[in-house]
């Protein structure tokens, strides 16, 4: 038994008790959707900011639907929050003043290049403020969206929405 914590605090470090909420309690949510407007959007944003990048809030709702005797839980997309932020060729800062905490389930970003993996900072972003996130690269069309959970592990692109496991992938909001 000690050997099994010590591992799972080497392999989680701070991450631990997010790991271990996640494992007693669960993610919010069990399948996310965008809606196709949302993203039509992301793309406007990221090319009129371009070729600086862009930041946005992602809101939305959790759905709850009865499958027998399950609650099968659907993370619906479904606007975005655009704050104030400063930015550059290589990143956006923003203050976290009024943001709406209730309902924002991550953020979206642009990469002025050709890449929409994540950097180590992105990482950090994500680790922090929400569940669901999104990187669009140029040439800022929906099919250069990636999706990724909080730990940076990409789990779906947005023409196919995203499950929070990476095993699985889900059609987009309609």
């Amino acid at each position: 038994m000690t050997d099994n914590i010590e591992f799972t605090l080497r392999k989680y470090g701070k991450r631990f008790g997010t790991w271990l909420r996640e494992k007693l309690f669960g993610a919010p949510y069990d399948e996310a959707m965008i809606d196709p407007e949302v993203l039509e959007d992301i793309c406007v944003l990221a090319k009129s900011a371009a070729p600086k990048e862009m930041i946005a809030f992602l809101t939305g709702d959790i759905r709850r639907e009865k499958h027998g005797k399950k609650t099968h839980r659907v993370l619906i997309i479904n606007g975005l929050y655009i704050k104030g932020y400063y930015a550059n060729h290589n990143s956006t800062s923003f203050s976290l003043h009024d943001l709406p905490l209730l309902d924002v389930y991550g953020t979206v970003h642009s990469h002025p290049g050709h890449s929409n993996r994540p950097s180590r900072a992105d990482k950090q972003l994500f680790s922090r403020y929400g569940w669901f996130h999104m990187i669009i690269c140029a040439p800022y069309q929906t099919k250069d969206i990636a999706v990724f959970n909080k730990y940076g592990e990409k789990v779906g692109d947005a023409t196919g929405a995203a499950s929070r496991s990476s095993h699985s992938s889900h059609s987009s909001y309609a």
